[in-house]
């Protein structure tokens, strides 16, 4: 999958998207720019941000990708593309996707330390910027979008740089880091690997993924893969309970791809535990498997390793655990499920549909009616199918009214 994955990519890029509009996104939203005024830094900062496409059909809530240099187009194409591919196979889950515009890079990612003989180093720096984006652009992003407490940062080059540095500032901000070809150098960060040595032997307060790659050609790669190799035994040298980390070694490529060559990787390892599909495989087609505990697994893994309070694919996953119920003849216990599923999005015919079988089976016909006539009006008159759902839905109101009547 992975490999059929990176030649779809592969292809796309080669041959180019004049911009974002040009790709044919399946399960997200076209972004959306926006901008905050000066306060923390002296500069108006831009942003763009992509919602799960059904963002408004449910109430279900969503992990934050944070992508830095999100003004190179590359990156942004790149992320869109992979995140929308691997959302629609159910290996990540839906997320809220914000891309940062950079102003002056060597100022925004550079940790102080690094840039604090720059001009305006004293009022731009990546310190200063990591306070943006926690006391600033995080909370604009709570108060307008259902979002869940799980971060992840992605950076190439000196974004990646900014992002370890932010580690060593606050290990608990971003719940995963992917950094593309960081960039590292011996002498000059030195600062930043002692830093990154107390904060590994420090006791980090919850699980956090760290996924790094670097290639071997170029000048940019001679100068930051030896960086790159310390900081991997470092890891090694360090161990922590509460960080998994994974190196992508991509001999013979140079800086500018080796974002292409590591995001599938990072998101499969980042969400190696999460990977829905994988779940519903074994809920379809072992029967052994007992939807309620398997449901009741899942959600105590999902809040251990990523913090969730709820799946962002709640609304699925309830209507899913209902549905495996009504095939074993367990309404009863099938129906909270189902009405959780049709709470959390009440547009879906489908679920209604479901729900309305529930409660005929356990003689509600009353409330079966109802999910039946919910479903006929949520139904798209524009489906292949919807001339014979919508004739099956009345066939069964008017059996159901029927029922009643006798």
């Amino acid at each position: 999958m992975k490999n059929l994955l990176l030649k779809i990519t592969l292809t796309c890029l080669l041959f180019g998207f004049a911009g974002v509009n040009a790709q044919e996104l399946m399960m997200y939203q076209q972004p959306k720019d926006y901008e905050m005024p000066p306060k923390m830094i002296p500069t108006v900062r831009k942003y763009w941000v992509s919602l799960p496409k059904d963002y408004n059909e449910t109430t279900d809530r969503y992990p934050i990708i944070f992508l830095f240099d999100g003004d190179e187009q590359f990156l942004r194409n790149l992320i869109l593309f992979d995140a929308d591919q691997l959302t629609k196979t159910g290996e990540i889950p839906p997320c809220i996707i914000v891309g940062i515009i950079q102003r002056n890079r060597a100022l925004d990612f550079g940790p102080l330390y690094a840039v604090k003989s720059n001009p305006n180093s004293s009022k731009v720096n990546g310190d200063k910027f990591f306070d943006f984006l926690k006391e600033e652009l995080l909370p604009e992003l709570k108060k307008n979008y259902r979002t869940q407490d799980f971060k992840i940062g992605i950076g190439h080059s000196l974004g990646g740089l900014f992002l370890l540095n932010s580690f060593t500032k606050d290990p608990g901000f971003f719940n995963a880091i992917v950094a593309f070809s960081p960039a590292l150098e011996m002498n000059r960060d030195s600062t930043l690997f002692s830093n990154l040595q107390k904060t590994l032997r420090s006791k980090l307060d919850r699980q956090t993924f760290f996924c790094w790659s670097s290639g071997t050609d170029g000048i940019n790669e001679v100068t930051f893969r030896p960086a790159s190799g310390v900081l991997g035994k470092l890891l090694a040298d360090n161990p922590n309970p509460l960080l998994k980390y994974k190196y992508v070694d991509l001999p013979g490529k140079y800086h500018n791809n080796t974002p292409l060559y590591t995001m599938l990787d990072a998101f499969g390892f980042v969400f190696s535990d999460w990977d829905i599909a994988k779940w519903y495989r074994g809920l379809f087609y072992d029967k052994s498997v007992e939807p309620v505990a398997a449901n009741n697994q899942r959600n105590a893994l999902i809040k251990k390793l990523y913090g969730f309070d709820e799946d962002p694919t709640d609304d699925r996953i309830q209507n899913n655990v209902g549905g495996q119920l009504l095939l074993r003849k367990r309404y009863a216990e099938a129906l909270p499920y189902l009405k959780k599923a049709v709470e959390m999005k009440p547009g879906s015919s489908g679920y209604s549909e479901d729900l309305g079988e529930a409660e005929e089976n356990l003689k509600n016909y009353p409330a079966a009616i109802s999910a039946l006539k919910t479903a006929l009006a949520n139904l798209d008159k524009n489906a292949d199918d919807y001339k014979e759902r919508s004739e099956q839905y009345q066939t069964g109101i008017k059996r159901l009214e029927g029922l009643i009547k006798q």
